[in-house]
């Protein structure tokens, strides 16, 4: 029994998974970076607005960047790996 019928096949599907792959990592990167971002803001409201009001601020804007240069990566790598 052969896992592939051809050699197409296989490039087609290992393919698909490196997108797949590529698309997972990214993603886990900007839930890691809002994380960050919430927790930040958190702390800083449970601190009424104290000095580290700004930190929080940062945080967020750093994970927007972080997003949307994630988003480009995924879009970008499902269109060079298109099937």
């Amino acid at each position: 029994m052969r896992l592939f019928k051809s050699k197409k096949s296989f490039k087609k599907e290992f393919k698909r998974q490196i997108k797949y792959a590529i698309a997972a990592a990214v993603g886990f990167l900007i839930a890691f970076a809002w994380r960050d971002s919430v927790y930040n803001a958190v702390e800083d409201a449970v601190e009424k607005f104290n000095e580290s009001a700004q930190h929080a601020l940062s945080g967020i804007y750093a994970a927007i960047i972080i997003t949307v240069i994630g988003v480009i990566i995924i879009l970008i790598t499902s269109r060079l790996l298109r099937d």
